[in-house]
């Protein structure tokens, strides 16, 4: 296992800011997700912890050794992308002895670790197998083998899934996690999938234009983002203009109670999915009397579209039970919409 340590670390190309005073502790056996939009740094983050890309200033450091001006070869680190890389030519064996054979290592030893590699990434039995006869998933934990056979202690993930379909895809997210802390390794692992970050991350590290937003374990980042840029990026949203006052926040003449106190202009976020609708009016705090705009079926989810006074429209989320069997008779009909003062974000404008 490996400490890496990002120290105030900023990159120009070409007239173009990619990474901005980004710092950044991914500690010993950590598995750490970057998550952000296209272009956002997460991709940087791994070409630089790589070495295949140089930073402008700052520094990197890897067990508290600056390897800021290291070659990729002396950093230990093996580069998983969502293309295979495999060499179709050489079997499971063959790519694992690839790097060794290149490096005139002793090939009896590196044979005897390959092999036990090739078992910990459950492979037994495919050694002989070529590129063209495994599964994406399986050429993956080909990939990963290759990198410890190599030495790697350090494993940089950059959209590793996005070749396979979807089935897979679930299943790899959590196999490779697995696999990786078996191996005892340090990893990073680039996405613009929130979902897939929330599942394989230890921490998640925002990224937005360059910089780090929030850093914090799943549950954190996402009940409690740290900004609107956090909350909207992490889960689909309602975000309206509103002003807050004690406990409270108005938009226009709706109010809704709060778990904390605001004040002044700003925006107030209400996720879809913290959006709850019934039937029958419930007891609590913060429910409205709405009409059913429109209804959109989303796999094993419904998104409602309500109305509420002034015309304010609210995005709901809910999941497709029986509750709500056939729900487009619910088009033009009465709900009621009931929303947690705990699930209520307002962020002053600042």
């Amino acid at each position: 296992m490996s400490q890496i340590e990002l120290k105030n670390v900023t990159v120009e190309l070409d007239g173009k800011l990619l990474l901005e005073n980004v710092s950044l502790l991914i500690n010993d056996g950590e598995y750490v997700g970057l998550l952000g939009p296209t272009g956002s740094g997460p991709s940087y983050i791994l070409q630089v912890i790589s070495g295949l890309l140089k930073v402008t200033s700052g520094q990197i450091l890897i067990d508290e050794i600056d390897v800021t001006l290291s070659p990729p070869e002396d950093r230990h680190v093996g580069f998983i992308f969502e293309q295979f890389n495999l060499f179709p030519h050489l079997n499971v064996l063959g790519n694992l002895l690839f790097g060794p054979r290149m490096r005139r290592e002793d090939l009896e030893i590196k044979t005897k670790v390959a092999r036990e590699i090739i078992s910990l990434v459950r492979l037994d039995g495919r050694e002989d197998a070529y590129p063209k006869e495994l599964s994406g998933g399986m050429q993956q934990r080909v990939g990963i083998a290759r990198a410890v056979t190599a030495g790697a202690k350090i494993m940089l993930l950059d959209q590793p899934y996005r070749a396979l379909d979807a089935k897979i895809r679930e299943e790899m997210r959590f196999e490779i996690r697995e696999i990786v802390k078996d191996l005892r390794l340090t990893a990073v692992h680039a996405t613009h999938e929130t979902e897939e970050a929330m599942i394989i991350s230890d921490r998640i590290a925002i990224f937005n234009e360059g910089k780090i937003e929030q850093i914090g374990t799943p549950e954190d980042v996402f009940i409690n983002p740290s900004n609107l840029f956090v909350a909207t990026f992490l889960a689909e949203s309602n975000i309206w203009e509103a002003e807050g006052a004690n406990e409270k926040v108005s938009i226009g003449n709706l109010s809704f109670d709060l778990e904390e106190e605001s004040t002044g202009k700003g925006k107030v976020v209400i996720r879809h999915q913290t959006c709850n609708l019934f039937i029958d009016e419930p007891e609590g705090p913060n429910v409205f009397s709405v009409k059913v705009l429109k209804i959109r079926i989303l796999g094993e989810f419904i998104r409602f579209t309500v109305k509420v006074k002034d015309n304010i429209e609210v995005v709901c989320r809910e999941m497709l039970n029986m509750k709500w069997k056939n729900p487009d008779q619910f088009i033009d009909q009465q709900l009621f919409l009931q929303i947690d003062p705990s699930e209520i974000k307002f962020y002053k404008q600042i």
